[in-house]
């Protein structure tokens, strides 16, 4: 019995392979194809971005909680919410610590300022400062972002009822003992500042670990990528460009800050750049010559290419032509352009 199972176990594939050649034998001279494969390409812009399947989008996919991002390669950045009088801490390790801070308020007192949004960066440190303007008045841990302006405690805790509460500085941003001395230990020169009224067309993220820029970006270079990518995602082309990647060297922050579009919002729908697709099917081809000898050639189909494009039609389009004029208006943050008050007499 197991010898006959064996026998069939070989009869079976050779009368299946002779049915099979028999019917193309009796249909000499004609072609039949097999398709193999189908290769489906799908590029936009310079650079193919799919491979091997069709993923299609729509504009409202693409759009949703689009930012401006900015990376840094150090533990921790701050974002200062000045309309919820709020710091909150953005460590790398995915904690987020909050504390209750005082902006500056304007009031009748021409030398008292508001807190401007803008990015910034922590320029400075120093454990005990007196000011030169408000009569010698002791500041600890001290540390400014905005030209003069930076967090720090003062003496007393008596200023302690309007953290989180209300604006009561003549500009800096005030805290708790406590909460500004570990700030001053975990926050190092450099450490990024995001600050705000509610809205920023920019947010912060942290770059992987280990990770490199892939060359060494200048001054001018660095305005320039951080323009026009400001420039695109309100202009709604956040996917039309290529955008790099690449660690914010902190010293090219100006004191003032660099802008962060919080009087103009993204729109709410981006457009989707051309896409051609390419589809590339892969044949073989069986041909019976003369009853008696079977040929197999491969053909590659190529499909002639379809262009598709998705336009959101974003209105307020503003064209700028000159490098010089696109860092003026998305790069450099007049409002952070603060006023000189000499000291107080």
């Amino acid at each position: 019995m197991i010898q006959n199972n064996k026998i069939y176990s070989l009869i079976l594939p050779a009368a299946v392979l002779f049915i099979s050649i028999s019917g193309f034998i009796g249909n000499s001279g004609n072609n039949t194809s097999f398709v193999k494969n189908e290769l489906i390409s799908e590029s936009g812009g310079a650079r193919l971005h799919n491979q091997g399947s069709l993923n299609i989008l729509s504009a409202n996919d693409l759009s949703s909680g689009l930012k401006d991002t900015v990376y840094t390669d150090k533990d921790c950045w701050l974002e200062l919410r000045i309309d919820k009088q709020m710091l909150y801490q953005h460590m790398r390790d995915g904690r987020t610590i909050s504390y209750p801070v005082s902006t500056g308020q304007k009031n009748n007192d021409p030398t008292s300022l508001e807190s401007r949004p803008g990015l910034f960066a922590i320029f400075h440190k120093v454990e005990h400062h007196q000011s030169s303007q408000f009569n010698a008045a002791n500041m600890y841990n001290f540390m400014p972002f905005n030209q003069g302006i930076g967090f720090h405690s003062i003496d007393g805790k008596a200023y302690y009822s309007h953290l989180g509460v209300r604006p009561s500085s003549h500009g800096c941003i005030r805290m708790k003992h406590d909460d500004v001395k570990k700030l001053f230990k975990e926050c190092p020169l450099g450490t990024l500042v995001l600050a705000s009224r509610g809205y920023s067309a920019r947010t912060v993220a942290f770059t992987p670990d280990n990770f490199v820029n892939e060359r060494e970006y200048s001054k001018d270079e660095t305005k320039l990528f951080l323009a026009e990518n400001l420039y695109n995602i309100l202009n709604g082309n956040y996917y039309k460009y290529d955008r790099e990647r690449f660690v914010l060297n902190p010293k090219f922050i100006p004191v003032s800050g660099i802008y962060t579009s919080y009087d103009k919002k993204i729109p709410a729908r981006q457009n989707i750049p051309k896409t051609h697709i390419n589809v590339v099917i892969l044949k073989d081809n069986l041909k019976v010559k003369d009853n008696k000898q079977i040929l197999i050639t491969e053909e590659n189909e190529n499909l002639d290419a379809e262009i598709v494009e998705v336009s959101t039609e974003v209105s307020g389009f503003e064209n700028i032509n000159s490098s010089e004029d696109l860092i003026k208006k998305y790069f450099n943050n007049p409002i952070g352009v603060l006023p000189y008050f000499g000291p107080k007499r």
